[in-house]
């Protein structure tokens, strides 16, 4: 007896379609799946054997040989367990083959029959959608990660026996569509900016690099607020839209991250890895090619503490993903493209006692601050749009009650900037000023004469490179925005310069 069972598996954020081939024959009784199966995948023989019997079903005391198809594609993962035990069942179930040629079936199964959570559940339906199959049978508990995805009929199932009754029209199983919007654009956070007493020179900088998109980099004496201002950035970000949840929420899906109890990411990412990460755990890779830090923070905040503390070639291997916006994975036969688009945040000291530019002794010697300086290389600096230089607050600004802004407030200038550019970003299939090439930068970035004076004024003075002299012009470009202006103007060009000019005070 032959069946063919479909299902699908990963590769990076895509699903492939996998055919399930399982022949059943006399012989020698033996149990073989063939086409390229990870170590999990082969060990699903002994799952597969248990659960069906188990299950109450007989276990065909013949030769068993199921083939993977395409056989020269790597399969991984656990994904494939359910369609097996479809394939070698099909004596059992009254569907015609048409029926089952619109099926798609993933699912891990344990010992006892229940078919169990698997990672990456959501590319797989939205990978089964695109295919054009009408439905696809998941593990029960993955349904809230994927209840809101359309024109696919989704069947959770708890067991095997519950899913061969449903095939043979004795069981029902209701899966209700839920929208994603509904329950999640509520986002708490136990931080705010009204937390933050005076530094309203680094709050202005943080609601620009929020409205933009733009990387900003923080420097001052331990203990001055740098880490404070970081952590609340993401208050102050626009809430999720659709397409950016589904974008997330895939990621963490690979990764196995998401909630149970929500089912989605419905808050913008903020991740802060230790400066002791390696490069396979900030970009990404490894055997199974997982999503790193700089893609799980993808639509959120990057946040490098003690930057110049990572290791050099950790830091330069970022250059990359903070320019393209993604990350390219190569392996002998495939490439996996995860997209790295981030607004990147680094916090360090001045020198590596602390304490220079500041009030208190720098005991450190030229050389020593040189060297810690020349820790972020050229290139990297030059991915950076903001620089800020954070100041100690006064005794009496810290016993003032906070009468500063609430991070709600700043939000709502900040999400009216985004959607200003949205809207003038419409049909060129990005969303931030950060994300401007050359000829938006002349499309959207009209510079008055007196603009244009003063920007050649800085560019000769300061002698900026191309990428610097770009990235002026964009943060301009969302200082008017976040002003409700249509063109550039001058102050715009000497305020979006002030946030540039400690990289020319400490980096020169």
């Amino acid at each position: 007896m032959l069946s063919i069972i479909n299902s699908n598996n990963l590769i990076g954020l895509e699903s492939f379609l996998v055919k399930v081939e399982t022949d059943i024959t006399r012989g020698i009784p033996s149990f073989n799946i063939v086409g390229l199966p990870s170590t999990e995948i082969k060990e699903a023989r002994e799952r597969v054997k248990s659960a069906i019997i188990n299950s109450g079903y007989d276990f065909p005391n013949s030769r068993i040989v199921v083939n993977l198809s395409p056989a020269d594609m790597k399969k991984e993962g656990s994904f494939l367990d359910l369609p097996i035990c479809i394939g070698i069942l099909r004596k059992y179930i009254n569907k015609n083959e048409l029926y089952l040629d619109e099926c798609i079936f993933v699912g891990e199964v344990s010992l006892d029959g229940h078919i169990r959570t698997i990672k990456g559940i959501l590319p797989l339906v939205i990978g089964a959608r695109e295919q054009n199959f009408k439905r696809i049978f998941i593990p029960f508990d993955n349904l809230k990660e994927c209840n809101f995805i359309d024109n696919i009929e989704i069947i959770p199932v708890k067991t095997i026996n519950e899913c061969i009754n449903y095939l043979n029209d004795t069981y029902e199983i209701k899966s209700e569509y839920k929208d994603i919007i509904e329950g999640y654009n509520e986002n708490i956070y136990s931080e705010d900016f009204q937390e933050i007493k005076g530094n309203y020179f680094v709050k202005r900088s943080a609601e620009i690099a929020a409205a933009g998109n733009h990387n900003l980099l923080l420097i001052g004496p331990p203990g001055s607020g740098k880490t404070m201002v970081a952590k609340r950035i993401r208050t102050i970000l626009p809430p999720l839209d659709k397409d950016e949840i589904i974008e997330i929420s895939k990621i963490y899906s690979i990764a196995g991250l998401i909630d149970d109890k929500v089912g989605l990411i419905n808050q913008r990412p903020f991740r802060s890895p230790h400066h002791s990460t390696t490069i396979q755990s900030l970009i990404g890779g490894g055997v199974r090619c997982k999503p790193g830090e700089v893609v799980l923070s993808h639509r959120g905040v990057l946040f490098l503490d003690e930057i110049a503390e990572f290791d050099r070639k950790i830091l330069e291997s970022l250059r990359q993903p903070m320019e393209d916006k993604y990350v390219n994975i190569s392996r002998v036969k495939y490439n996996i493209k995860y997209p790295s688009n981030m607004l990147v945040v680094g916090a360090m000291n001045p020198c590596p006692c602390g304490f220079y530019m500041s009030d208190k002794e720098c005991k450190c010697r030229t050389y020593e601050i040189n060297r810690y300086k020349n820790k972020l290389s050229g290139p990297l600096l030059d991915r950076f749009d903001i620089f800020v230089e954070v100041n100690p607050i006064l005794c009496d600004d810290l016993n003032k009650k906070s009468q500063g802004e609430k991070s709600k407030d700043i939000r709502k200038r900040v999400t009216k900037a985004r959607e200003i550019q949205r809207e003038r970003f419409e049909n060129d299939n990005i969303k931030s000023n950060n994300e401007m090439t050359s000829y938006m930068l002349d499309k959207y970035c009209n510079l008055n004469e007196e603009s244009m004076d003063l920007t050649n004024k800085i560019f000769n003075k300061y002698k900026l490179s191309n990428r610097s002299y770009t990235k002026l012009i964009k943060m301009a470009r969302t200082i008017a925005d976040l002003d409700g202006s249509k063109d550039i103007e001058a102050n715009h060009i000497m305020e979006s310069f002030s946030f540039r000019k400690a990289y020319y005070t400490y980096f020169r």
